[in-house]
């Protein structure tokens, strides 16, 4: 098995100007058909993470979205998917 490197946003580009936000590709979703993954407004980043992921899962549309209020606290895609305990 291969590991691949996702480069991160520059954070002098991506939209938010908050110190503790967490910009990384690496958080992201497969569901059928798709791979969902962070758009963080780096123009260059986001475009060669999109691409990264489309050739690490051919037949895989990779849709970005923009997750700024997630990364604010310091989460991702991945993360508001999983599972929530029982209060």
């Amino acid at each position: 098995m291969a590991v691949t490197r996702l480069q991160g946003p520059d954070y002098d580009r991506i939209r938010s100007g908050n110190p503790d936000f967490l910009a990384s590709y690496a958080n992201y979703y497969l569901c059928n058909g798709a791979v969902i993954s962070a758009h963080f407004g780096d123009s260059r980043a986001d475009a060669a993470a999109k691409a990264t992921l489309a050739r690490l899962y051919p037949g895989r549309a990779v849709e970005q979205l923009n997750i700024d209020r997630l990364g604010t606290g310091g989460g991702g895609i991945h993360c508001v998917t999983q599972q929530q305990p029982v209060p």
